[in-house]
C-alpha cells in the first residue's frame, strides 16, 4: 500500500472510532480489516476507512455474526479503501446503505461518527506543542509551559475543572478538554498516572467589590 499522511496509530484510531484500544488491536489481530487496511511497518497503523469498519464491526456485535459483519465490510471495501475525512462534506452526501433480502445496514452515521471523532483529535494536536526549550521537550498546551499530560492525569483521577483552572489559571475549559482527547489518543508508556496537583492546592474564592461612585 503506498504511504499515506493520514494513518492513524492505534490510540488515534481508537479515540476516532469510539472503541477501546484492545478492541483497535483485536480487529487487527482477528484480520477484521481488508488487506490495504492496517500498516504494521513502523508499528500498527490504520487508515480512515479502518476506523469506520471497525466502528461498525463492534456496535453491530448484538446484531450480526462475525461472519455476515465481516461480510458487509467486504461489500463496502472498495469505497472505504481510500475515503479521506477531510472529504466528509461529499462522502456525506453520497449513499452508506446496503440492503438484503432479511436485513439493511446503513454507515452513514459511523462515518459521521469517526469523521467528527478525527477532527476534534486533530484540533486537539493542532493547541499542543513541544520545544526542547520548553519543559524539558515535554508536550505543552500551545502557549503556555502546562505539560498537556498533567491536565489530562487530574481530569482522569476525578479532580474537578474549578481545582484544575486555580492550578493553571492561564487555561481555558476547551484547553483542559483539548488535553484529554489529546492525552488520549497519545498516551505515555506505562501506567496511568494519578492527578499532579498538591494537595495544598484549594480553590481560589472571588468576591466582587462594587466600585464607588461620586456624590
Amino acid at each position: 500500500m503506498a504511504e499515506r499522511t493520514d494513518l492513524l496509530r492505534p490510540p488515534e484510531a481508537a479515540f476516532v472510532s469510539g472503541i477501546a484500544v484492545k478492541a483497535v488491536d483485536r480487529a487487527i489481530d482477528e484480520h477484521v480489516l481488508p488487506e490495504g487496511f492496517s500498516v504494521l511497518d513502523d508499528g500498527r497503523r490504520l487508515t480512515p476507512g479502518a476506523c469506520v469498519m471497525i466502528a461498525f464491526y463492534y456496535a453491530a456485535a448484538d446484531t450480526f455474526t462475525p461472519g455476515l459483519r465481516k461480510h458487509i465490510l467486504t461489500r463496502f471495501e472498495e469505497r472505504l479503501r481510500h475515503v479521506e475525512f477531510s472529504q466528509y462534506s461529499a462522502l456525506s452526501r453520497q449513499n452508506w446503505t446496503l440492503d438484503e433480502e432479511y436485513w439493511s445496514v446503513d454507515l452513514a452515521p459511523f462515518l459521521a461518527r469517526t469523521a467528527c471523532g478525527y477532527e476534534r483529535l486533530r484540533e486537539a494536536e493542532a493547541e499542543v506543542s513541544r520545544d526542547a526549550a520548553v519543559m524539558r521537550g515535554a508536550e505543552v498546551l500551545r502557549g503556555t509551559r502546562v505539560p498537556v499530560h498533567d491536565v489530562a492525569a487530574s481530569v482522569g483521577a476525578g479532580e474537578p475543572i474549578g481545582r484544575i483552572r486555580d492550578a493553571y489559571p492561564s487555561l481555558t475549559d476547551r484547553q483542559i478538554e483539548l488535553a484529554v482527547i489529546y492525552a488520549t489518543a497519545h498516551p505515555l508508556r506505562g501506567r496511568p498516572r494519578g492527578t499532579v496537583l498538591s494537595a495544598g492546592i484549594r480553590p481560589v474564592e472571588r468576591k466582587r467589590v462594587p466600585r464607588k461612585t461620586a456624590g
